[in-house]
């Protein structure tokens, strides 16, 4: 995994806004509800081990935007790497119960050049902004809640049910629980 000058800034506790993309910006999470809890599932085991909080979530059809942040001493790399690790390996093994054939040979197309790989589901990099004032944390919350219906998929942002918009406007915390109330000192 590309790791963009992070080692500079890292482990030093900071809010981060991170973007993460499928290979081919295949739309793998339109496949239904259980794709879509495997990254939930991941950012629960995952802000529980690392200490984190979670701000704010959104799961695209082909990428994830999170912003959350790491206490002192833990790490981007770490998170991103353990996350991408477990969401590859249980997307493939559901994609094989499912017999997403198709998807499948995506993957091990994806892999032909991986190291050590046999299925590729994630881009190697991902974007990890570190966010320094309220206001920019607002302005990135703002922009992960308004993704879903910029893109066409609802109506409204509280009514995508894959995003932190539910937790911030309905004060809906049954899919993962987010800080709603922060400031940054």
């Amino acid at each position: 995994m590309a790791l963009r000058n992070r080692t500079f800034e890292d482990r030093l506790g900071n809010i981060y806004f991170i973007t993460t993309t499928v290979m081919n910006f295949d739309a793998i999470f339109k496949l239904g509800y259980k794709y879509n809890m495997i990254i939930i599932n991941s950012l629960k085991h995952l802000i529980n081990e690392h200490k984190a909080k979670l701000f704010s979530y959104v799961i695209m059809p082909s990428h994830v935007h999170v912003i959350l942040f790491l206490p002192k001493g833990e790490s981007i790399i770490d998170f991103m790497r353990d996350f991408k690790k477990f969401t590859s390996v249980e997307i493939t093994k559901l994609t094989k119960l499912e017999n997403q054939h198709y998807l499948l040979q995506r993957f091990k197309d994806n892999a032909l050049f991986a190291k050590n790989q046999r299925y590729k589901i994630w881009m190697d990099r991902y974007d990890a902004f570190i966010i320094k004032t309220e206001k920019m944390l607002r302005i990135k919350v703002n922009y992960i809640h308004n993704n879903p219906f910029k893109a066409s998929l609802v109506e409204r942002p509280e009514d995508y049910i894959f995003s932190s918009a539910r937790n911030y406007i309905l004060d809906d915390h049954s899919i993962i629980d987010v800080s709603t109330d922060w400031s940054i000192d």
